[in-house]
């Protein structure tokens, strides 16, 4: 076994190499993935870890990870059986063929030229005074510092399986084979055999304290306290454990002793620990359970039990008291004197001796439990009752006092106490605390602070205190509580008891504070708390005194209450489940150093990535990261907090937990930081810190968003241009179709009606010249005739409209005009035309069907009308078109509105072309007398989208590369 500088416990075995952190065993990987195979010695330098193999050869494992293989010339070959290291840095190889020195560049093999004899080197090592010890087959030598010739001890060792130094500078021999051990003094020269009463002993160890401990073969472990000469003549003074006593075998190899001082024996079955024991336990019958405590006046303590007789405990002397089982309730007045309860009534300590001086109340069913109890400064006494209520035991008479609450939960008090002052205290579960000074009583909860469930426990002085319950402690400074801010770990759940007792750091305000719940006993120092009372978000560092466990409150077993009493020589008594156990305060344990924290591993998606320079990928969902501390006295006590920056606003509490996992990190920059606190509270003095990245995925990348955005734009403006290059299609087709159909008409009326007018006319003209000049009919005949040809005409006018493929004018209301003048020429009335709002382009199609409407509308008002005036608006609206035609002529027939006059389709055409662009035509009369023809057509239907700037930007582009083509190519 070795341990690092980094704090970590390596052990060597039949299989490979493994790494210990107190908690989690983890197997050396060599970087070429070579097995090492047996590992046979281990030696930790400032260089790093030296192994040393069963089959040969050494293995130097730098602390950075990397596995430097020395397989150098000087080396021997052969199983590798110790190694050691010199002041000067030089590492000292014992090995089946032989001693060699290292200097850093190469091996030298020790020989008889420098003294040493032999083919093998035993064991090796290396004493306080840089003197090089080493034996071969037959005897030991040492080297003196700056010397190369080693000089004979004169000390016989034909088996020797390990070399150690004693606090009084004598050297120790372990003999495997043999058992005895050999202690050889450098001074005198003097050597004494130590018999172990073992078949052999595989190794040494003087720990800091001077003790000695052997490791056997099949004989567990020898200790001796203090190995002197006088003490090792006493055959009692080497105590031995074995698997009887707990070791997980009796058959031991290496032994070893870390930084904190904890020995660890490793046998052939396991890993044993011996660490220094924070607590004593009391000299009580080991099958009592269910303990009331209190304290005597002189320093004793008294118990009573659920299944023994009660019990005063002096010095290590333990007398039994009359009072029978089961004690509930025990505590300890003003004046010195201890009380105790239960069904059996009411006991009070008389010198030495309880007397009995109450029965229970008559009306408490038996079996009944004592859950507290109070002595007032009258001497009446005070005794809650399990469910039936608080009494009051005065004069020699009970008398029950009215509940302070109509809760069912709060029946009793389960807690009580009185202060220095006489005033009394009760705690209720469902946080309520009752105060009673005489007459004046007062209920405390939730609006005074108090937010700890169940007061279990209470400790009151001269106006301040401390309570504790099922959701932690609170301070109280005489007007108001305030809860500590404690770890959220659950360890300070459950309260059961709290004493201050004087501080131990003089300089410190107030008093330390000792807690005890079921989770164990926690000492929490005066400055923590005087820094907790300034700062309510400070989170008190604490102690933990074992992790005693086993006070469950289950609601089948009533606890009684409070599980720890101070007695008055200042020591402190705790009732646990193994039974009870004594604390001196003014021997605390020593503070443990300061964890060192630091993160092992780093799993991405469950693959392990390289811990130093992590890489996570832009598609990672889940992100492990491991983390230890390296403290290996309590490491099941140790607990973390850690968070990680870019992610976590605040620190996670993880109690014990060595894992910290997230899952959907987004792309960013990160890093994770993790503290640990040791069993005392200290915290690791340095953050263990781990940086890495979250790369973005491709399609959040902002060149790729900006790549999309581009083609999607270019797709959206390829749709446009494809919608546009559509609707003019449609548009050209529609036109082509309606020129085409008007074309045909043309065509018709010209081959048929006109050609038959014409024929007609020739035939009526015929006849006419064959009636004399001076016959009336004559004269009305060409009269016909005449207004035939100017029908005629007409006609071929409109045939020429028809076949005309001409749009009307852009300006509409310039077209609708110039069509009026023509009907002004033919007639008296006159036209006034107007337009209103900003003139906007109107789309072809509706520009077309307006100007047919409009001047179907201003023909008819000239030729039905027989008015004087016709009136013209045009209104540009960004909502709407609107166009209007008014005569001041005789009005329309009602009967003409909705049918029009029989064989003439002026008005229903104007419908169907109005319906044709998504308008409404009103037609109806106008005031004070005449026709008003109204057509509203919506903006969205009128007019053309005004071009945006990408649209622009396009037809100048384009008109740019068409005005290039044309002056290169100058024939088109």
């Amino acid at each position: 076994m070795a341990q690092t500088r980094d704090g970590y416990l390596w052990l060597g075995s039949n299989e490979s190499l493994l790494r210990f952190d107190g908690i989690r065993f983890v197997r050396y990987q060599p970087p070429n993935g070579e097995a090492l195979g047996i590992v046979s010695a281990l030696l930790a330098t400032d260089a790093g870890l030296w192994v040393g193999l069963r089959k040969g050869g050494l293995r130097l494992i730098r602390p950075a990870g990397m596995d430097v293989h020395l397989t150098q010339p000087g080396l021997p070959t052969g199983v590798i059986y110790g190694l050691a290291e010199d002041p000067q840095g030089n590492i000292w190889a014992a090995a089946n063929d032989g001693l060699a020195r290292y200097n850093g560049k190469h091996w030298r093999h020790i020989s008889i030229r420098w003294g040493f004899p032999g083919s093998q080197a035993r064991a090796v090592f290396v004493d306080r005074d840089g003197v090089v010890w080493a034996a071969n087959e037959e005897k030991l030598f040492y080297l003196p510092q700056g010397s190369e010739t080693f000089i004979d001890s004169g000390v016989t060792a034909p088996s020797t399986s390990q070399i150690a130094q004693a606090r009084d500078g004598s050297i120790w021999l372990a003999d495997r084979y043999g058992g005895a051990l050999q202690r050889y003094d450098p001074q005198s020269g003097e050597t004494l055999l130590v018999n172990t009463g073992t078949n052999g002993a595989n190794g040494l160890l003087f720990d800091h304290r001077g003790a000695l401990w052997v490791a056997t073969v099949g004989s567990g472990i020898r200790h001796v306290r203090r190995p002197n000469a006088t003490q090792l003549a006493d055959d009692q003074a080497m105590a031995s454990y074995g698997k009887r006593d707990g070791l997980s075998s009796d058959f031991i190899w290496p032994l070893l002793e870390d930084s904190e001082g904890n020995v660890w024996a490793g046998t052939n079955a396991g890993l044993d620990r011996f660490r220094p024991r924070a607590v004593t336990a009391a000299s009580l019958p080991q099958h009592a359970i269910g303990f009331a405590l209190a304290a005597g006046a002189d320093g004793s303590l008294w118990a009573g039990t659920a299944n023994t007789q009660s019990m005063r405990l002096y010095s290590s002397d333990v007398h039994v008291l009359d009072m029978p089982p089961p004690v509930s309730a025990a505590m300890t007045d003003q004046a010195g004197r201890v009380w105790m309860a239960g069904p059996n009534g009411i006991w009070r300590s008389n010198n030495t001796q309880l007397e009995k001086v109450a029965q229970l109340p008559v009306e408490v069913p038996p079996e009944s439990s004592v859950r507290a109890m109070a002595l007032d400064a009258q001497g009446a006494l005070w005794v809650s009752i399990n469910r039936m209520g608080l009494f009051v035991w005065r004069d020699g008479v009970w008398t029950k006092m009215p509940a302070d609450s109509l809760q069912p939960s709060q029946t009793m008090p389960v807690s009580a106490t009185t202060d220095l002052n006489g005033r009394l205290w009760f705690g209720y579960r469902d946080n309520l605390l009752v105060s009673r000074d005489g007459d004046n009583v007062r209920r405390w909860g939730k609006a005074d602070g108090l937010r700890i469930g169940h007061v279990t426990a209470i400790s009151m002085r001269d106006g301040f205190g401390w309570v504790g319950g099922q959701r932690g402690v609170a301070y109280f400074d005489g007007g108001r509580f305030y809860s500590l801010q404690l770890p959220d770990n659950g360890l300070f759940d459950n309260v059961y008891a709290v004493i201050p007792t004087p501080s131990a750091d003089q300089g410190a305000p107030g008093n330390d504070l000792w807690i005890h719940g079921k989770s164990g006993i926690f000492h929490l120092p005066a400055a923590e708390l005087a820094r907790a009372k300034a700062d309510i978000n400070h989170v008190i560092h604490y102690r933990t005194y074992d992790m005693i466990g086993g006070l469950a409150n289950d609601p089948h077993q009533v606890l009684a209450l409070p599980t720890g009493v101070r007695g008055s020589d200042d020591q402190l008594w705790f009732a646990t489940s193994k039974g009870v156990i004594r604390i001196d305060p003014d021997q605390r344990a020593s503070q443990g150093s300061a964890p060192k924290v630091v993160i092992e591993s780093v799993s991405v998606d469950g693959t392990e990535v390289d811990a130093q320079q992590p890489v996570v990928g832009a598609d990672a969902k889940r992100v492990e990261i491991s983390y230890t501390a390296l403290n290996l006295s309590v490491p099941e006590a140790m607990h973390f907090r850690y968070r990680l920056d870019g992610f976590d606003n605040d620190w996670h509490h993880a109690g014990g937990q060595r894992q910290a996992t997230y899952t959907g990190l987004g792309a960013g920059d990160y890093r994770f930081r993790v503290v640990a606190l040791n069993h005392d509270g200290v915290a690791s003095l340095d953050e263990a810190t781990l940086s890495f990245s979250v790369a973005q995925v491709f399609y959040l990348n902002p060149l790729f968003l900006l790549a999309c955005a581009a083609l999607l734009i270019g797709l959206l403006w390829g749709l446009y241009r494809a919608s546009l290059r559509h609707s003019a299609r449609q548009l050209r087709a529609r036109l082509e179709e309606r020129h085409a159909e008007r074309e045909r008409i043309a065509r018709e009326l010209h081959d048929t009606l006109l050609q038959g007018v014409q024929g007609l006319m020739l035939r009526f003209q015929a006849v006419a010249q064959a009636i004399p000049d001076e016959n009336p009919a004559r004269s009305k005949m060409e009269q016909a005739l005449d207004r035939a040809d100017q029908v005629l005409a007409d006609g071929r006018d409109r045939v020429f409209n028809l076949r005309s493929a001409h749009p009307p004018p852009a300006d509409l209301l310039a077209a609708l005009i110039a069509a009026a003048r023509e009907f002004e020429q033919h007639t008296a009335v006159e036209l006034s035309a107007c337009a209103e709002g900003a003139r906007q382009p109107l789309q072809p199609i509706a520009r077309e069907e307006l100007y047919r409407i409009g001047h179907e509308a201003i023909a008819n008002a000239f030729r039905h009308s027989q008015g004087k005036n016709v009136t013209l608006q045009i209104t540009y609206t960004r909502r709407a078109f609107e166009l209007r035609v008014t005569d001041d002529g005789k009005g329309i027939e009602p009967a003409y509105l909705e049918t029009g006059r029989q064989k003439h389709w002026g008005l229903c055409g104007m419908r169907e072309r109005t319906q044709r662009i998504g308008g409404r035509l009103t037609i109806g009369a106008a005031q004070p007398h005449g026709t008003e023809v109204r057509l509203v057509l919506p903006g969205a239907c009128a007019y053309q989208r005004p071009p945006g700037p990408l649209e622009r930007g396009w037809h100048r582009l384009t008109s740019a590369r068409r005005s290039a083509c044309k002056q290169i190519n100058p024939s088109e």
